[in-house]
């Protein structure tokens, strides 16, 4: 009897401690201080880095249609660059990089969608 009681007991604290676990984490989330979300964020852009020169395409020949093409490609084979070396800095620092790196312009998002892919006007 004593030994069921005790594991009664022990499993009650365990799912508590598994519930508060999970508060934290959600509260980690909310506020974007997730390191796994982070890295996650790098993988992503590793793996989707190449949607920048399509994108820088279409937004710099919507702005000027005839050479646009050519700036478009050569913005999008670099930033295409940049986004690669986000996302590896993202998954080798294991989430501890911040957000810096995607404050440095505006049309440089988080994710690839989130850039803009035609000018506002």
């Amino acid at each position: 009897m004593a030994k069921r009681w005790k594991r009664g007991l022990l499993a009650g604290c365990l799912l508590l401690a598994l519930g508060a676990g999970n508060a934290v984490a959600d509260e980690e989330t909310a506020a974007g201080n997730n390191n796994l979300a982070k890295m996650g964020r790098g993988l992503v852009n590793i793996a989707t880095c190449f949607l920048e020169v399509p994108r820088c395409l279409i937004y710099r020949n919507s702005q000027v249609p005839v050479l646009g093409v050519i700036a478009g490609a050569c913005e999008g084979a670099g930033m295409t660059g940049v986004r690669a070396f986000a996302g590896a800095a993202d998954f080798l620092s294991v989430g501890f990089m911040g957000d810096s790196i995607y404050r440095i312009d505006p049309d440089f998002r988080e994710w690839v969608w989130e850039s803009p892919w035609v000018p506002r006007n």
